[in-house]
C-alpha cells in the first residue's frame, strides 16, 4: 500500500521588475500603526486637525472636508497620525470603496481621525505617494477583502495583512518621478470623469424637459381636462394568499417588482391559482397601463408601464392598479403624461396620506385629471416624444459607456505604473 502524499503548495510567482527595483513587505519599509508620542504639548481647547471617514473622497483619495476640533475632544479614543502618514480604511465597505488618503497640511503637524483607519508611516526608502497609489489598486483592495476578519457587516482588514503586503520598490527618485506622473494622469482622469458625469446628469434631465415642453405648453393649456375614470376603466388586482399556491388552474401574475419605470421586467414572473371567473375579470390585455400603488421610496410612487401582451393569460396582484383606456385615449399618451413633472406632481399629491406615507388606490387613480386633446393629436405627440426620447436614451447609453471607460482608467494606469511602464 502506498502512503498518502502531501501536495506542496507552489511558491507565489511575482512579475519581473525593472532593473533596480525589488520586492519588499510593507512592514520592512514602513511602520504600521506606530505608537503616538506621550506628550503632544497642546492645551485642551487648541484646534486640532480631525478626519472622519466621510471626509475622505473615495474616488480621488483626497481629504475633501477635514475638521478642526478641540484637542481635548479628540486626543482620546481616536486614531493619531502625523504629516505624511497614509490613512488606510480598514472596515467594509469603506476599504473596498477606496477611502484611503495621505495626511497633509495638518495643524501642528499631526491630527486624529476615525478608529477605522490603519496608519502607515513611510520609512526613509519609500514615499507616502508610492504607498498610497499602491494600496488603492483594485487588485490590492480585492485581495485585502479576502483577508477580512470579524462579523459580517463589521469586517476589517487586520494590521497583519498590511504588514505582509508585498509591493515593488524602485529607487526614491523613480518613486517620485512615477508619483508625479500618476498625480497628473489621475487629475486628468478626474476632470474627464466629472465632465462625463455632468453630461450624463444633463442628458437625464432631457426627458423631463421634453415632457414639460409638451404638457406645460401653451397648446396644452387649451386641452380639456378629463378624469381618469372618464377615459378608462380603473381596477385593482388579486391579493396573493397561501391559498393561491399553484395547483390546478394557475396563471402568471405580475407584481410590483415586475413593473419598472416604462417597461415590464419578465426576469422573474410568479404564478398563482385563480378561478376561470377571476382570469376573465383580471386578465391583462395589450395596452393596459399598470401603476404601482405604493412603495417605500417616494420616487417610485405611481411608477408605471404598459403591458404589451408579453405573456398570455396573465393577471396582476392587488398592489398594481390597472387602467384600461377607452378608444378616446392612447395608453402611451397617458403613460407619458404620468411620467411628466406635472403628472408626477399630481400622483404624489393624490398619494400623500395623513400619516406622512405615500400610497395610491383605485379611487385616487380614478380622480386623476388628465389634459386630453383629440386622439389624432395624442398620436402625434406620442410619435414626436418617442423620437426625441429614443435619441435621449441613445445619448445616455453613450455617456454611460464613456463614463464606465473613464472609471476603468485609474486601474489600468496604476497597473502600468507598478510594473515599471511609466
Amino acid at each position: 500500500m502506498s502512503s498518502p502524499t502531501t501536495e506542496v503548495p507552489k511558491p507565489k510567482t511575482r512579475p519581473k521588475l525593472p532593473e533596480g527595483w525589488r520586492w519588499v513587505k510593507l512592514a520592512e519599509v514602513a511602520q504600521i500603526n506606530p505608537p503616538r508620542p506621550r506628550n503632544l504639548g497642546l492645551s485642551g481647547d487648541e484646534p486640532t486637525f480631525f478626519v472622519s471617514m466621510s471626509a475622505v473622497d473615495d474616488l480621488t483619495g483626497m481629504i475633501k472636508s477635514p475638521e478642526l476640533k478641540p484637542f481635548g475632544e479628540v486626543c482620546r479614543g481616536y486614531t493619531y497620525f502625523e504629516e505624511g502618514d497614509v490613512l488606510f480604511a480598514k472596515i467594509t465597505p469603506c476599504m473596498q470603496n477606496g477611502k484611503h488618503t495621505i495626511a497633509s497640511g495638518l495643524t501642528n503637524g499631526f491630527g486624529f481621525g476615525s478608529t477605522e483607519f490603519h496608519i502607515i508611516r513611510p520609512g526613509p526608502s519609500i514615499t507616502a505617494e508610492w504607498i498610497h497609489f499602491y494600496v488603492r489598486r483594485p487588485e490590492v483592495l480585492s485581495d485585502a477583502a479576502n483577508h477580512f476578519k470579524g462579523a459580517v457587516g463589521h469586517q476589517r482588514v487586520p494590521s497583519e495583512y498590511l504588514e505582509n503586503l508585498e509591493l515593488p520598490l524602485p529607487p526614491l527618485e523613480t518613486q517620485r518621478r512615477i508619483a508625479a506622473i500618476l498625480t497628473e494622469q489621475m487629475g486628468a482622469v478626474e476632470k474627464a470623469r466629472k465632465a462625463a458625469e455632468d453630461g450624463l446628469e444633463a442628458a437625464r434631465k432631457l426627458t423631463a424637459a421634453h415632457l414639460r415642453a409638451v404638457f406645460e405648453s401653451e397648446e396644452a393649456r387649451g386641452w380639456p381636462g378629463r378624469l381618469a375614470r372618464e377615459i378608462g376603466v380603473v381596477s385593482g388586482g388579486i391579493q396573493k394568499t397561501p391559498q393561491r399556491k399553484p395547483s390546478a388552474f394557475h396563471k402568471p401574475f405580475l407584481t410590483v417588482r415586475n413593473v419598472q419605470n416604462g417597461w415590464i421586467d419578465l426576469s422573474n414572473v410568479e404564478r398563482f391559482e385563480v378561478t376561470p371567473e377571476e382570469l376573465e375579470r383580471y386578465r391583462l390585455v395589450r395596452g393596459d397601463l399598470l401603476i404601482v400603488e405604493g412603495n417605500g421610496s417616494r420616487g417610485h410612487i405611481g411608477r408605471c408601464a404598459i403591458f404589451h401582451g408579453e405573456i398570455e393569460d396573465c393577471v396582476h396582484q392587488n398592489h398594481l392598479i390597472r387602467l384600461r383606456c377607452h378608444e378616446t385615449a392612447s395608453p402611451t399618451y397617458l403613460f407619458w403624461y404620468l411620467a411628466s413633472p406635472d403628472g408626477r406632481k399630481q400622483l404624489l399629491e393624490k398619494a400623500k396620506t395623513t400619516t406622512g406615507l405615500y400610497t395610491l388606490s383605485v379611487s385616487k387613480i380614478e380622480a386623476l385629471e388628465v389634459p386630453l386633446p383629440p386622439l389624432e393629436t395624442q398620436h402625434r405627440i406620442v410619435a414626436e416624444l418617442n423620437a426625441k426620447l429614443e435619441a435621449t436614451q441613445a445619448l445616455i447609453r453613450s455617456l454611460e459607456a464613456q463614463l464606465e471607460a473613464i472609471r476603468a482608467l485609474p486601474a489600468a494606469i496604476l497597473r502600468r505604473a507598478f510594473s515599471g511602464e511609466l
